[in-house]
């Protein structure tokens, strides 16, 4: 690390100057297509019973009708940030970046839009603070990767700082305050993986903390509050603390010449991302086996896949989306994995269990070469007819190298948002996505998606 470069300095300093007119159109398609993504996982996950506990919360401390939140009344933007970035999460749907193992958009825009919806800000002006914390925070994730991640959720210790910019450039703050912002997003960086082995709820609180704590600390900043001004490489500072390994200040040296808001990943599948390239693998050899039974199946997966995602013989739906061994048992027998091959009565079918435990997962260090550009899985069986089959993936569906298109992320949102919104909402709200920059104030947004949404529960 260079003495005399402060990566800090740097991330406010692009935030406070970058502009709409400087942001490639790519990347402004890119942020578009991630925004109506993200709208669909947010409003499923708001139909979901998984989000019970922060609306009562949320419903019993009240607070000023400031912001809309999904499914709900509206409430103060700290509130609203932090129960969409909760919603958002909840069907492990939502974008995911490579390099940093983080999911930006479900802490980014919700506290853009939050603060944007008070504000009564334009497409423009939301557009341009996704951006702006899209590449403070995977900037930041990707310095810290993957050591940072063995022990730490990313998406809630970086996406804090993401959300603290985009909140920033919505109210405005020069660039000291926005030095602020960040200094006091990193002391209140926080997401340890340990309810994983519970199969706990955490998840979801983390990305709500890291939206909702992200638009505090810019509100503070902009009342004045200061915070540090080198809180990334200090010597008592986030890298110091959380990092885990030797890092370097390369990845802050070129902002506005490298973009990685466009070469985040979508998630075709509702589980864990890092189960996607193995889901791949299995529905390619779905299709080879053509109906015949295995005798024998090994699975080649890397470390962070297994650390993760390892889970065995799951016992529930969350339990389920975090294991690689059963999305593939799934996949090989169902076909395409939806939601309803996460309910706990189809975890439990005795068909798939059987398969899932005949499956041998195997390190392969080959694999583990290639993370965190790609992540891969290979799959080797033999049929009971004794037929040698293999399926390698590198990249898996929704990467940059095999993305979707806008098609297919709208196929995404009606599936998502079906019997939840009427038609007419999601024809909507798919074409104030497609030409949001356009769009006058983003409160509408929230609004129009209230205004028909209903939920069974």
């Amino acid at each position: 690390m260079n003495p005399d470069f402060s990566p800090s300095l740097a991330a406010s300093k692009f935030a406070s100057e970058l502009r709409f007119e400087d942001i490639p159109g790519p990347v402004v398609d890119f942020v578009k297509k991630d925004l109506l993504d993200w709208i669909g996982c947010a409003i499923g996950g708001s139909a979901s019973p998984a989000s019970q506990p922060i609306k009562a919360v949320s419903e019993m401390l009240g607070g000023n009708k400031q912001s809309e939140i999904i499914g709900m009344e509206s409430n103060n933007v700290v509130q609203a940030a932090s129960c969409n970035a909760y919603f958002g999460h909840i069907l492990e749907m939502d974008d995911v970046d490579k390099d940093s193992i983080s999911h930006p958009a479900t802490v980014v825009m919700p506290a853009s839009l939050a603060v944007a919806s008070w504000n009564g800000s334009n497409g423009k002006s939301v557009l341009t603070s996704i951006t702006a914390g899209f590449e403070v925070m995977l900037r930041i994730g990707a310095t810290i990767t993957p050591n940072h991640y063995k022990v730490f959720h990313t998406t809630s210790t970086t996406g804090i700082f993401g959300a603290a910019i985009a909140a920033g450039k919505i109210l405005e703050l020069e660039e000291k305050k926005l030095t602020w912002a960040l200094g006091n997003a990193g002391t209140l960086s926080s997401g340890l993986w340990q309810f994983l082995q519970d199969g706990a709820m955490s998840k979801f609180l983390h990305t709500a903390h890291a939206a909702g704590n992200g638009v505090y600390v810019a509100l503070l900043a902009k009342e004045g509050f200061s915070g540090s001004n080198h809180i990334l490489e200090g010597t008592q500072g986030f890298f110091e603390g959380y990092a885990r390994q030797e890092v370097t200040d390369e990845k802050f040296r070129d902002f506005f010449k490298v973009w990685r808001t466009g070469n985040v990943s979508f998630k075709p599948y509702p589980c864990c991302r890092h189960t996607h390239s193995a889901i791949d693998a299995a529905l390619d050899l779905r299709e080879k086996l053509k109906g015949r039974k295995l005798s024998s199946i090994k699975l080649f997966s890397y470390s962070t896949a297994q650390q993760v995602a390892g889970k065995r013989s799951p016992k529930n739906s969350r339990e389920a989306k975090f294991s690689t061994a059963y999305c593939v048992a799934s996949s090989i027998l169902r076909g395409t994995p939806s939601e309803k091959d996460f309910s706990n009565e189809s975890v439990s079918e005795q068909k798939v269990r059987e398969l899932e435990n005949l499956i041998e997962i195997v390190i392969d260090e080959d694999l583990n070469k290639v993370v965190p550009v790609n992540w891969p899985h290979r799959i080797e069986a033999v049929t009971e007819d004794g037929e040698k089959l293999t399926s390698q993936v590198w990249s898996p569906k929704g990467d940059p190298e095999n993305g979707l298109s806008w098609e297919d992320v709208e196929t995404k949102f009606r599936t998502l948002t079906d019997g939840y919104i009427t038609t007419k909402t999601q024809d909507k709200v798919i074409e104030i996505c497609k030409n949001f920059e356009s769009q006058e104030n983003v409160a509408e947004l929230f609004e129009e998606i209230n205004l028909s949404f209903q939920t069974s529960y």
